[in-house]
């Protein structure tokens, strides 16, 4: 009976969210996904780099925490979120409607509109109109393949990388593939693509700012990365980053 009355407590605690207390932990686990620079990528020594890390690296700071980064492909981020193997998404991510169904967003720390690349000699897509009979890349999981399955006519390939999506572009593989503003700058003036690529248009998809994903439970740790995110916005942290990193 003394089994499964602690059995009991246990699922309890589990269920309420008390059984991991997020602030109760030195070391937080921070879920991205790295092939999206300048939001998070990895450098020639396979150090994560990027506007999310450095976010991340101050707000954890503030509310005394250290980071174990948890480096996963994307559409696996919020499965694991609410599996409770880590802890926060830092990951680019939008703050969709049909997200905050599942998550906590933290306030929005930056927004942007996205771009379709297309091969450097490619003069046929311009607008919107264009992609009709148009085959498009998208990561999984993104607003990006959200939105590219709405557009009329169009094909759409799904991958683990936003990598493989530019290389499908390059390959001829498919005519365009469709991701954040400053990601797709990044990727056209990358050594490795200079010259093949470039940017053909862009398009707001979503009215949706970019957020921190958090478990709706983790009551006391959202507030506290909130407040850790107005600091940085009244400092000035917060803009030197997006100057560093969106410029």
């Amino acid at each position: 009976m003394k089994k499964m009355l602690l059995a009991l407590l246990v699922l309890a605690l589990a269920a309420t969210g008390g059984w991991a207390d997020v602030m109760a932990k030195d070391v937080i686990l921070v879920g991205t996904e790295s092939t999206y620079p300048p939001y998070e990528f990895r450098d020639e020594k396979n150090n994560l780099k990027g506007f999310d890390i450095d976010l991340m690296e101050a707000i954890a700071a503030k509310i005394g925490k250290k980071i174990e980064w948890v480096d996963m492909p994307f559409d696996s981020l919020i499965p694991s979120l609410l599996a409770k193997k880590i802890d926060i998404v830092a990951a680019g991510m939008s703050a969709t409607e049909e997200r905050a169904k599942k998550v906590a967003f933290s306030e929005n720390y930056e927004i942007s509109i996205s771009a379709f690349i297309v091969k450097a000699d490619n003069e046929s897509m311009k607008v919107l109109d264009d992609m009709k009979g148009k085959t498009v890349a998208v990561q999984l999981g993104t607003v990006q393949e959200t939105y590219s399955q709405t557009i009329p006519g169009v094909t759409v390939k799904s991958f683990q990388k936003f990598d493989d999506c530019v290389r499908e572009v390059i390959l001829g593989r498919v005519d365009a593939t469709l991701m954040d503003t400053p990601v797709a700058k990044s990727y056209v003036e990358h050594k490795d693509f200079t010259g093949k690529i470039k940017i053909a248009f862009e398009q707001e998809i979503t009215g949706s700012g970019k957020a921190l994903a958090m478990n709706l439970s983790e009551t006391a740790f959202i507030t506290a990365v909130n407040a850790a995110l107005a600091d940085l916005e009244k400092s000035g942290e917060l803009g030197k980053m997006k100057e560093q990193w969106f410029k």
